[in-house]
């Protein structure tokens, strides 16, 4: 009897690897990146350019609400084929403080492959740096 809750035990424990499973990578997208506005650029410009870098990425917006300093993009699919991922990201941007902070939270779901960590997808990549050249 004891064989045999051994054996089921140990079955069970390499069932994940023998099925091929993927790893589970610890997901820190789930937080939000802060932006502080710079002095001299006012809430009017800094929406506008919060939108036009959402908006060149290829995201249209699914809530936009520029009284209340929130947006919210539909899914973007995509296929990264220098990482081998097909992936679908989310972008969701809060103004608070007085509207001198940008908050920007990045959704990403890895249909094929998964998130390598310290690797940003391109477009991801190139929206954060965006928003930091242009709001700092």
């Amino acid at each position: 009897m004891k064989h045999y809750v051994r054996l089921s035990i140990i079955s069970l424990l390499l069932l994940p690897v023998l099925t091929g499973c993927q790893p589970i990578v610890d997901d820190q997208t789930n937080n939000w990146i802060t932006y502080e506005v710079r002095e001299g650029l006012s809430y009017n410009d800094a929406w506008m350019v919060v939108v036009d870098a959402v908006l060149t990425r290829g995201y249209q917006f699914e809530t936009l609400s520029k009284d209340d300093g929130y947006m919210k993009s539909e899914w973007l699919h995509e296929t990264v084929e220098s990482q081998g991922v097909e992936i679908r990201t989310r972008i969701s941007v809060k103004f608070t403080y007085g509207r001198r902070t940008v908050r920007v939270k990045i959704d990403e779901d890895y249909l094929i492959g998964y998130k390598e960590p310290g690797v940003d997808i391109p477009r991801v990549d190139d929206l954060k740096l965006e928003l930091r050249d242009r709001l700092l």
